[in-house]
C-alpha cells in the first residue's frame, strides 16, 4: 500500500480517537475503515512498523484490545516532511506544511552538517537570512560576493592564497597599448544551461558594468571573433587585469536580463550551479561539465536559520561558524569540531559623514561627531562579552593606523541626527543604540532609518550619517581603492562633495600614482570617513570537512572542502 494512502487511514483513526487512547476490537476498526478483518491487521502491522501506534491485544474472543496512537496530526505531518527533505523535495515540503511553514526552520536545523550517501557529498551550514540577490553587478553583500564568484567565472580570477591574478574564461591577455587591451577566450567553455560561452557574453557583460564608476574608463569592449575581446580604456589602467577579477565583472549570458527571476536563480559558468533558491534555502550543486577542476563537495545546501531575537540582546558577533550571527554556530549539533584560531577581519564598521548634509561642512563638526562616537566610547556601552570580540578601528585595515586631522572641535546646533543603516543586520541596532545613549547625554535625538541594501549602497537616503560595513578580499590594498572610488554612496561624500576632486583621485589610484593608502590617509584626515571596529572572526565545521580555510568574506571555498569518509 502507498504511503500516502496508509496516511490516509492513519487520519481516519485520528478522527474517530481524538484521545489518540482506546479499548476496541479489530472488527470495530475494520468497520470504520470500511475493509476486512484481515485486512485491517496488515494496516495495524505497517502503522506499528512506521512508529505511528502501538496495538496490544488481549487473548480470547471478545477481549478488547488497547490502542496507542503515538503520532498526532502535527506529528504525522512533520514526519511526512522529513522524508521530502531526504528527497531534496523543498516545493513538496512546503505544500505540505501549507500555512505552518514555521516547522521548516526547526527541521532544517535538525539536518546540519554533511552527509556522504553512495559517495556523494553534501554540506549543509546555517545562515541567519536568505539570500535572494546573486545578480553580479548589482549591490552585494560579502556573502553573496562569495556565492557568486563560486557561480559565475570571470575574464580572470584572484588566487585566495597569494592575492595574484590568474587565468579563468581568459587563458592569455596583451597590453598593446596605454589605451588598449586584448583578451583571448577558452574554447569549450560552457553556461550551466548548456549554452556556449562566447565573446559575445563578454561583450555584454562588461559593457553592462561601465554603469558602476569602478569600469568608467572602460570605453569600448568589443568582440573580436567568438574567442576574442578587445576593450579600449578612456585612461590608462596597468592593472586592468585585477580589475576585471572584481565580482562585478563577472560574465553573464548576454540575454541574462530576458530570463525570470535571474537574480534568485542565475546561471553562469562558475564550479557551481543554483539548484534551488527560495526563502528557506539555498542549494548549489557541483556543475560537471565546468572548464575547470571539478569541486569536490557535490552539493552545499545554505539552510536559512531564521530566530527572533530580542531586542535587548547583543546578537553579534563575526566570531559564529559561517555567518554574522551568534547563535547560528550553536544550533548544528554536528558542527563538534573546534574553530579555528580567530582571525582580525580585513575590513570593518565605519560612519560615513555625508557632505550634502550642512552638519558635517565645517571640518569642527566633523571631528566632534568623531570625538563623540569614538570607537572606544561605542565600546564602553557594550556587554563584556562583546567587548572582547570588537577591536577599534584605527583605519579600514587592521595594520593601517590613520587619524582625523587635529584641530578645534565645535558641536553643530542640532537637536535630532539622522543615522541610516541597511536592513538585516542584527548587530546595526546594538551599535545605533549605542549611539543614541552617547549623544542623548548632549541633548542629541538620533533617528535611525533603516532602508534596504540596494538604497543605504546607493546611498539614495535624506541622512546626516551612514552606518556600514565592508570587508576586502586579497589583494586587500587594491580592493580598499577600489572600494573607495567605486562604492556609490561613498562617491558623493569622501570628497566632500566636490567630484572633480573625486575623479581626480580615481585616476591617480588607476594609475598607480595614489596608493589606496595615501588615499585612505587622506579620505580620513578630513573625517569623512570614519573607521569604527574589526572583529575577531573564527570557522568552525564538521569534524570531517578537509581544505576548509576560512577567507577575507568570513566563508570558505567550496570547491576545495571534502568530507574525510569515517
Amino acid at each position: 500500500m502507498s504511503s500516502q494512502r496508509l496516511e490516509q487511514h492513519y487520519q481516519k483513526l485520528l478522527t474517530l480517537f481524538p484521545q489518540r487512547e482506546a479499548l476496541t476490537t479489530l472488527q470495530t476498526l475494520a468497520d470504520a475503515l470500511f475493509c476486512s478483518k484481515r485486512h485491517m491487521r496488515t494496516l495495524i502491522i505497517q502503522m506499528q512498523s512506521a512508529g505511528w501506534l502501538a496495538w496490544h491485544a488481549r487473548p480470547g474472543r471478545g477481549h478488547l484490545a488497547k490502542l496507542e496512537l503515538r503520532y498526532s496530526q502535527q506529528q504525522l505531518m512533520l514526519a511526512k516532511a522529513e522524508r521530502l527533505l531526504d528527497l531534496n523535495d523543498m516545493r513538496g515540503v512546503l505544500t505540505l506544511l501549507g500555512d505552518e511553514k514555521h516547522h521548516l526552520a526547526s527541521l532544517l536545523r535538525g539536518r546540519l552538517g554533511h552527509s556522504v550517501q553512495d559517495e556523494r557529498q553534501s554540506l549543509r551550514v546555517p545562515y541567519y537570512r536568505p539570500l535572494q540577490n546573486l545578480y553580479p553587478g548589482t549591490a552585494l553583500r560579502r556573502t553573496e560576493i562569495h556565492l557568486i564568484r563560486q557561480i559565475f567565472s570571470g575574464l580572470t580570477r584572484i588566487d585566495e592564497h597569494s592575492g595574484q591574478v590568474e587565468q579563468d574564461i581568459a587563458h592569455r591577455w596583451r597590453r598593446l597599448d596605454a589605451l588598449h587591451w586584448r583578451f583571448y577566450l577558452r574554447p569549450g567553455v560552457l553556461f550551466h544551461d548548456g549554452t556556449s560561452l562566447t565573446s559575445h557574453d563578454v561583450v555584454a557583460s562588461l559593457t553592462r558594468s561601465t554603469q558602476s564608476p569602478l569600469f568608467s574608463h572602460l570605453k569600448s569592449v568589443l568582440a573580436q571573433g567568438e574567442l576574442s575581446v578587445m576593450i579600449e580604456l578612456s585612461h590608462p589602467d596597468e592593472l586592468l587585469p585585477q580589475l576585471l577579477a572584481d565580482a562585478a565583472a563577472l560574465i553573464l549570458p548576454a540575454d541574462h536580463h530576458q530570463r525570470p527571476d535571474f537574480a534568485s536563480h542565475p546561471v553562469g559558468s562558475g564550479p557551481y550551479q543554483v539548484a534551488e533558491n527560495n526563502e528557506w534555502h539555498l542549494r548549489l550543486t557541483a556543475f560537471d561539465r565546468y572548464f575547470g577542476f571539478r569541486s569536490l563537495l557535490d552539493e552545499i545546501d545554505i539552510i536559512t536559520c531564521l530566530e527572533p531575537v530580542p531586542s535587548d540582546r547583543p546578537s553579534a558577533l563575526l566570531s559564529s561558524g559561517m555567518s554574522d550571527i551568534e547563535y547560528v554556530a550553536a544550533l548544528g549539533a554536528h558542527f563538534t569540531a573546534s574553530a579555528e584560531e580567530p582571525v582580525l577581519e580585513r575590513g570593518g564598521y565605519f560612519l560615513l559623514c555625508d557632505s550634502r548634509s550642512p552638519l558635517w561642512h565645517n571640518p569642527a563638526h566633523r571631528r566632534w561627531i568623531r570625538a563623540q562616537l569614538a570607537p572606544q566610547a561605542i565600546r564602553q556601552q557594550m556587554p563584556e562579552t562583546v567587548r572582547a570580540l570588537w577591536l577599534p578601528a584605527e583605519s579600514l585595515l587592521s595594520d593601517w593606523s590613520h587619524q582625523i586631522a587635529k584641530g578645534g572641535m565645535r558641536t553643530p546646533d542640532l537637536q535630532r541626527l539622522r543615522l541610516a543603516y541597511h536592513h538585516q543586520h542584527w548587530e546595526f541596532p546594538v551599535l545605533i543604540r549605542a549611539c543614541q545613549q552617547i549623544l542623548a547625554a548632549s541633548g542629541v535625538d538620533v533617528e535611525a532609518i533603516e532602508m534596504p541594501y540596494e538604497a543605504w549602497a546607493a546611498g539614495a537616503g535624506d541622512a546626516d550619517l551612514w552606518l556600514g560595513t565592508v570587508n576586502f578580499t586579497l589583494p586587500e590594498a587594491w580592493n580598499v581603492g577600489a572600494w573607495l572610488t567605486g562604492m556609490p554612496l561613498l562617491k558623493t561624500s569622501i570628497s566632500g562633495g566636490d567630484e572633480h576632486l573625486f575623479s581626480h583621485w580615481q585616476q591617480q589610484w588607476r594609475a598607480g600614482v595614489l596608493p589606496a593608502r595615501q588615499l585612505t590617509e587622506i579620505i580620513i584626515r578630513e573625517g569623512w570617513l570614519q573607521p569604527l571596529f574589526h572583529h575577531w572572526m573564527r570557522l568552525q565545521g564538521p569534524e570531517q570537512a578537509q581544505g576548509m580555510h576560512f577567507n577575507n568574506l568570513g566563508w570558505f571555498d567550496f570547491t576545495s572542502t571534502w568530507i574525510e569518509p569515517e
